[in-house]
């Protein structure tokens, strides 16, 4: 049972949404910090607060900034994601096992699928819950750590899940492709994902709007070499056009 304290601390941080240590210090008047952070850990084990650099966040706010940056993304080049989208729709043959990477993008893919009989494995937790909802889908998740930006899965779970299934289809997104680097991901885990799953596909379609051209990230996922098509809203840059042509990766334009 929660004591009087524990409980008056919950209470403070729900009603303010984010407390600095120095608020805390102020609740906690007469105890130490060792007591201060016992009882905080508690309350994040029991799900009210998260701990953050400097203080508390409740996890109705956590929830909230969570939603925020997701749904920022997914309002951006939203002309462009359903172009892309329908594009890729093509290549989704019924009975085959689609893999569906995380992101807008591919979220836009799952609002637009259509009422054939699909296997769909995902790492996205979001497009899991809207495609489990239509009957004519067999839905995968791969489990994993969540991403607050991508409200992807990933981590060793995910891989050892990818490893054990076969994949016809994998439709890719990046954050981010050069020249230099390929097509790249700001998180390593999920990085690492994105990997198993090339190398588990019988074929790659990488969807890629192009404000992600000329745009690199810290962890390089693939190469042109590793993908069997590329489908983008605009022409691709010549340099670029060259470097698919070389490593025999089909270019689709899906103009808006």
């Amino acid at each position: 049972m929660m004591n009087e304290r524990i409980a008056k601390v919950r209470d403070y941080v729900q009603s303010r949404g984010e407390v600095s240590v120095s608020e805390l210090q102020s609740l906690y008047e007469g105890y130490s910090s060792m007591t201060i952070w016992r009882d905080l850990k508690q309350l994040e084990e029991q799900g009210y607060i998260r701990r953050v650099h400097g203080g508390v966040i409740s996890m109705q706010t956590a929830a909230l900034q969570i939603e925020g940056v997701y749904s920022k993304r997914a309002r951006e080049n939203t002309r462009q994601k359903i172009a892309i989208a329908k594009a890729a729709l093509q290549l989704i043959q019924p009975g085959h096992a689609v893999y569906l990477d995380a992101g807008s993008t591919l979220m836009t893919v799952a609002n637009h699928i259509g009422n054939d009989r699909y296997t769909i494995v995902t790492s996205g937790a979001n497009i899991a819950i809207e495609l489990s909802q239509r009957h004519t889908c067999d839905v995968l998740l791969t489990g994993g750590q969540i991403s607050e930006n991508t409200l992807s899965c990933s981590g060793a779970q995910a891989e050892a899940f990818i490893s054990s299934i076969n994949i016809d289809l994998a439709l890719m997104a990046p954050s981010g492709f050069s020249l230099r680097t390929g097509f790249t991901s700001g998180s390593q885990s999920e990085s690492m994902l994105k990997r198993a799953v090339i190398a588990k596909a019988a074929k790659v379609a990488m969807l890629m709007d192009a404000s992600k051209l000329g745009r690199s990230l810290p962890f390089t996922f693939a190469t042109p070499a590793d993908i069997d098509l590329l489908i983008c809203d605009t022409p691709l840059p010549s340099d670029v056009a060259a470097e698919m042509k070389a490593k025999n990766v089909e270019c689709i334009v899906a103009e808006p």
